[in-house]
């Protein structure tokens, strides 16, 4: 009898431990796909976009002035979890983490000397799982005549110079380095070379959501937090040759800029982003996230002017209306490509300059989305810009874009 109690105890104890294997070994897998699924939304720039406001129970309650009992307010106010991470501080924080999660992106509409104008966007993205990747991406159009170059690549580890105050990535032919407000950026395609000096006269706009204290970092309730800044004007000169036997153009214009890290999980998420100059002076980056079924998550975004400075969009400043739907014949994967955006001074109409500016990127980063210039036209402002369209691939329902609101 005592024989037989031990030999079951034994057994259960044997299938408990075999049960808490195969539990690890499934955190393991998630833990590693997760971050390449991430690559998915990017292109850079701007997954910021993946922002939601926190979950009901993930704050404490505290006060602005260190939680004082004599003060009031203290057992009302809650304190932001983004209030215990260190601040953002630039230039150290140009560099490389070593989180979950970090892209570095530019984009931008440039003209030639002569007239031509050419858009452009590059990123780098590092996912830190059981084995860290690096991928990059980049695409360049001809707005003259439609043509469009890309290029992406992907290589495991990090494929960078050691940099103080700053990240300095090269790779076949690319470089991609900056600290603080100068930069560099070189693009070999197939043939194509754009190679770009960058300089940042302005402020660093540090996103935050309406209502925090805690600049530069964004709270994604369970999904995790992460640090995100631009500079979004960029002032850019360099060159760009279009074939071995033509001469090299001279290209100037502004460049928005990107980081973005942290330990998040937006994998569940898909997004339309839009990154705008206007016409008054004011720079504008605005996200819309949805689920897989199409539902709008939540609008925000962030405001620049040159009279008030930059700060964030409040809920019901800024709202997204889907106009025209576009199908990729490629992919079959359907985008919405013309928007109403509400903005505080007044209503815009947001064009892609060409239809077919889909990024097909299941070589590097296994997932495919939009990426292109666009143009905003209202009654009272233009502008010009960049738009990304990301997980409309993963839709559950045949609706191929979020309904309109």
């Amino acid at each position: 009898m005592i024989g037989r109690r031990r030999f079951w105890r034994r057994k259960r104890r044997n299938a408990k431990l075999a049960a808490m294997t195969r539990t690890k070994h499934r955190r393991g897998v998630r833990a590693y796909l997760a971050p390449l699924l991430v690559l998915a939304a990017v292109a850079g720039a701007g997954f910021a976009y993946l922002g939601f406001s926190p979950e009901p129970g993930l704050t404490v309650a505290s006060s602005a002035d260190g939680g004082s009992s004599a003060n009031p307010r203290a057992a009302t106010t809650p304190v932001e979890r983004t209030a215990a991470l260190p601040p953002l501080k630039l230039p150290a924080d140009d560099a490389a983490h070593g989180s979950g999660m970090e892209w570095w992106y530019y984009s931008g509409i440039l003209t030639a000397q002569g007239g031509g104008r050419y858009a452009f966007h590059v990123a780098v993205f590092v996912a830190n799982a059981l084995v860290k990747h690096t991928v990059m991406h980049a695409a360049l159009t001809d707005l003259q005549s439609g043509k469009r170059y890309t290029r992406q690549s992907r290589t495991g580890g990090l494929p960078a110079r050691a940099t103080a105050n700053g990240f300095d990535f090269r790779q076949d032919g690319w470089q991609v380095a900056g600290s603080g407000p100068v930069h560099s950026v070189q693009m070999p395609f197939d043939g194509a070379l754009l190679a770009l000096e960058l300089r940042d006269a302005g402020e660093v706009v540090a996103h935050r959501a309406a209502g925090s204290q805690t600049p530069g970092l964004l709270d994604f309730g369970e999904s995790g937090i992460s640090y995100y800044y631009s500079r979004p004007r960029m002032a850019a000169q360099g060159q760009l040759r279009i074939g071995g036997d033509k001469p090299a153009l001279a290209l100037e214009g502004p460049v928005w800029f990107d980081h973005q890290w942290g330990d998040f999980d937006v994998t569940r998420l898909g997004w339309n982003w839009f990154a705008l100059h206007l016409s008054d002076g004011s720079d504008v980056m605005v996200y819309e996230l949805f689920d897989q079924n199409g539902r709008s998550v939540t609008t925000t975004g962030t405001l620049r002017t040159a009279a008030a400075g930059s700060r964030p969009l409040a809920p019901g400043e800024v709202a997204l209306t889907p106009l025209r739907r576009w199908t990729s014949p490629k992919t079959q994967v359907g985008y919405v490509l013309d928007w109403t955006l509400k903005l505080p001074g007044g209503e815009l109409q947001v064009q892609p300059f060409f239809d077919n500016s889909e990024f097909d990127a299941t070589t590097s980063s296994a997932n495919i989305y939009w990426e292109g210039p666009v143009k905003a036209s209202g009654t009272n402002m233009q502008g010009e810009g960049f738009m990304e369209l990301s997980g409309y691939e993963r839709l559950r329902s045949t609706t191929p874009a979020p309904a309109a609101k």
